[in-house]
């Protein structure tokens, strides 16, 4: 199988085998349920999560940084499910399981509360990847110019 094109977060890069255009950067929150008690914080610590049940996105590319940060800050959480849907995470959270970690342009459902987390600020950045001298079919060459000429958050 051969890929002409992702979108995907580069994390440390991708080498020299592949272009790499940056579409968007988002920070990550903490999503709550409404009437949380955290909900009438305008962003919230790390440090103020020890302890609280939270929902654990197996799907994250930055869960494993997330989980060494804990450890570092002696943040203990405990997490009461785990999915790697974030439409069963963000449905979960919704339900008063738990809180979660999630990219700030991700949350979909309604009625979730969002709230920047802060020490440590957590971001991602989106790219379109492509392998350079690779022909674009017509159809790799209208998804670039569409990605490159799209609005993106952020």
């Amino acid at each position: 199988m051969r890929i002409d094109l992702a979108i995907l977060n580069p994390l440390s890069g991708l080498g020299d085998g592949f272009h790499s255009q940056m579409l968007y950067t988002e920070k990550y929150e903490v999503i709550i349920p409404p009437g949380h008690r955290r909900g009438a914080m305008n962003a919230i610590k790390l440090s103020d999560l020890t302890g609280e049940p939270y929902v654990d996105r197996l799907a994250c590319e930055l869960r494993e940084m997330v989980i060494q940060v804990c450890a570092d800050m002696e943040v203990e959480l405990y997490a009461r499910f785990r999915s790697e849907r974030e439409d069963w995470v963000q449905a979960m959270v919704l339900t008063r399981i738990g809180f979660a970690f999630m990219p700030e342009f991700s949350v979909i459902l309604p009625g979730l509360i969002q709230r920047p987390l802060v020490e440590p600020e957590v971001e991602r950045s989106i790219a379109l990847i492509t392998v350079p001298g690779r022909p674009f079919s017509p159809a790799v060459a209208t998804f670039v110019r569409a990605a490159q000429s799209f609005a993106w958050p952020g």
